[in-house]
């Protein structure tokens, strides 16, 4: 499947802020956060995305922690391979 222009951002924004690594999580609040000030997407929107993007496997997130805010965020093989493509094609 053919991911969106909205989707494809936010999966690069989270590659970098998890340093393109698996071992590195992010938090679900900040990926928010930096969508919305780099892309001008609406939060719900790209709360969206977020889904989306876990349930076709190119991030994982985990289920919040009982009194925290957010939730945390991991890439997975198929999202960095993914990513590490769109680069090359630049």
């Amino acid at each position: 499947m053919a991911l969106s222009e909205g989707q494809r951002k936010i999966l690069d924004i989270i590659a970098g802020l998890t340093g393109r690594t698996l071992s590195t999580s992010t938090m679900d609040a900040v990926v928010v956060v930096v969508v919305v000030d780099k892309s001008g997407l609406p939060e719900e929107e790209v709360r969206n995305y977020l889904s989306q993007l876990d349930v076709l496997g190119y991030i994982t997130i985990r289920i919040k922690v009982s009194g925290a805010d957010y939730r945390m965020i991991n890439m997975t093989i198929d999202g960095l391979q993914l990513t590490y493509n769109n680069q090359r094609l630049r």
